[in-house]
């Protein structure tokens, strides 16, 4: 008997020992939902929401809606304008301190450039068709995220040249000293741009069982948070690509990552309307400590840095109907609406 207690107690440790850096702890409510409200979106009963953009300082929440943004003031909830002619718009990018906006339209394969005092259309530059747009504040550039990403200088919308990826990309994050990173999931890689020379300057590959596509980054600790499509988490060092630690989300696909660098908190918001929130305890150690039970399809999500604030955009569906069978899912009208969780 004690021989087979020593060997369970052995089993035990060993599985200790083989875990991530992850403790998980009950939710503590800590964030809860403080209130939503309604946007009257230009969106069809096929739109399908792309990647909100807030301006803390401004106190602004830009919404693509197809062929229009919508820019809602974050805290009464209230339309305060719209920038037009951005045919399928799904991306927004801000540069607040050369007062500068960019939506990606892979409609009609444009930027638009547009001034956030006036939300008055400045330029359209034709680029590359993306789905995701990234402002680097080292260089100071824009990257419409593409296979082959058409670079724009930030402050005049002129083209500064163009980097080559490998395949089709995902998410994009900077590091704010002259790198950035892009989810490559077909890869199972994460791309590290040059963005003074913009080249593709070296390449990590991801713990085995991650599709990288979304990225969040720690400046302090360079850290790169990778979100899986298959609901993982992975952590890598952000200078030599190492994995730190491989984290298990418990959703099926990571939609959006965003990070809070003064509270050191993690936000992993999930297609299936899960959001899990994780607090760095030191650089190679991770704990959860909150998971909010938010909407389905509600997988984007902005933080306010100002309030702590996070918001996800939502709606109600509906099944369309065709020769007396179920077609397909779609957006009810007048239904679309944000959710704003606060600490």
């Amino acid at each position: 008997m004690k021989s087979r207690n020593a060997q369970l107690f052995l089993v035990i440790l060993l599985l200790m020992a083989g875990a991530s850096y992850l403790r998980s702890e009950s939710s503590s409510g800590k964030y809860h939902l403080q209130k939503s409200y309604n946007v009257d979106v230009n969106g069809s009963k096929d739109f399908v929401w792309g990647h909100i953009a807030l301006d803390s300082g401004a106190r602004r929440l830009y919404i693509p809606s197809e062929t229009t943004v919508k820019v809602v003031n974050v805290d009464s909830g209230k339309v305060v304008g719209e920038i037009g002619d951005t045919h399928g718009v799904i991306a927004v990018a801000l540069a607040p301190e050369l007062k500068r906006g960019f939506t990606t339209n892979p409609g009609d394969a444009s930027v638009t450039v547009f001034n956030t005092e006036t939300l008055a259309t400045i330029k359209k530059v034709g680029v590359n068709k993306s789905s995701f747009i990234l402002y680097d504040s080292f260089t100071k550039r824009i990257f419409p995220i593409s296979t082959t990403t058409s670079v724009l200088d930030a402050a005049s919308g002129d083209t500064a040249g163009a980097v080559k990826l490998d395949n089709q990309p995902a998410g994009a994050v900077s590091d704010g000293k002259g790198s950035v990173f892009v989810a490559l999931p077909q890869k199972s890689e994460i791309a590290v741009i040059d963005a003074r020379s913009l080249s593709v300057a070296r390449s990590y590959p991801v713990h085995e069982g991650c599709i990288p596509w979304s990225l969040a980054y720690s400046s302090e600790a360079s850290r790169l948070f990778v979100g899986c499509q298959n609901g993982l988490l992975t952590v890598l060092d952000s200078n030599t690509g190492e994995t730190v630690t491989p984290i298990s989300v418990l959703c099926s696909h990571v939609g959006d990552s965003v990070f809070d660098a003064e509270d050191k908190l993690l936000f992993e918001s999930c297609v299936e309307g899960v959001v899990s929130v994780f607090k760095e305890i030191e650089p190679n150690y991770y704990t959860i400590v909150d998971t909010l039970k938010t909407e389905p399809a509600s997988r984007i999500v902005a933080f306010d840095s100002k309030t702590k604030r996070i918001f996800l955009p939502a709606a109600d569906f509906e099944t369309a109907w065709l020769n007396g069978h179920p077609n397909k899912h779609q957006i009810k009208p007048e239904t679309f609406r944000i959710l704003v969780y606060a600490p």
